[in-house]
């Protein structure tokens, strides 16, 4: 009789490895190959759940984001509406112990998002969420231009991502949240 496996379990431990083989090796390093042996299996180990190499980077960057959507919410509930913004803002900068490794996972999406149709759409389905939750939370701050404010916003938080795999020494985490709040704090209000 086969043994019965947990699936949602098995996803969370793929997802693990596949940071695991990000950390140690960089994000071009995830493979279904390389996860399966971080995992001590063959490759279907992860076929079995998991078809493709974006289907792989896709489901260590949905665990991050059940994490990082709890942090979210917990934010917004302890900020009033006009701090809201700021607390998007603060969220999406935040570094907890994997987020530099899935902010590379997030940079590998966009190198190879041409190439790849399902890493496209989900690119493109998150920066819309992004964008508009961005958004919502400037007009409630009382921006003049909440969708310009917005595309400002999202510009910085994703050009940090960039900035901080270029040069981390130069670009930590304070440098990088006192650039972007000196630019949005330029940015008229009604």
């Amino acid at each position: 009789m086969p043994r019965e496996v947990d699936s949602a379990q098995r996803l969370a431990d793929i997802a693990a490895a596949t940071v695991r083989v990000a950390r140690a090796s960089g994000p071009h390093a995830v493979t279904i190959r390389a996860v399966a042996r971080e995992l001590g299996g063959s490759t279907t180990l992860v076929t079995n759940y998991l078809p493709s190499r974006a289907a792989l980077i896709l489901n260590a960057l949905d665990r991050g984001s059940d994490r990082w959507q709890g942090e979210l919410d917990r934010m917004l509930a302890a900020a009033g509406p006009a701090e809201g913004f700021a607390a998007v803002v603060e969220w999406a900068m935040h570094s907890g112990t994997d987020d530099p490794v899935l902010r590379a996972l997030i940079l590998e999406i966009i190198q190879n998002a041409d190439r790849e149709p399902d890493l496209r759409a989900a690119l493109q389905s998150e920066t819309e969420r992004f964008e508009a939750l961005l958004e919502e939370h400037a007009a409630a701050a009382g921006y003049a231009d909440p969708a310009h404010v917005a595309g400002l916003a999202y510009l910085l938080v994703r050009g940090s991502y960039l900035a901080t795999a270029e040069d981390p020494q130069r670009w930590s985490d304070a440098h990088l949240r006192e650039v972007i709040r000196a630019t949005l704090d330029t940015q008229p209000r009604r």
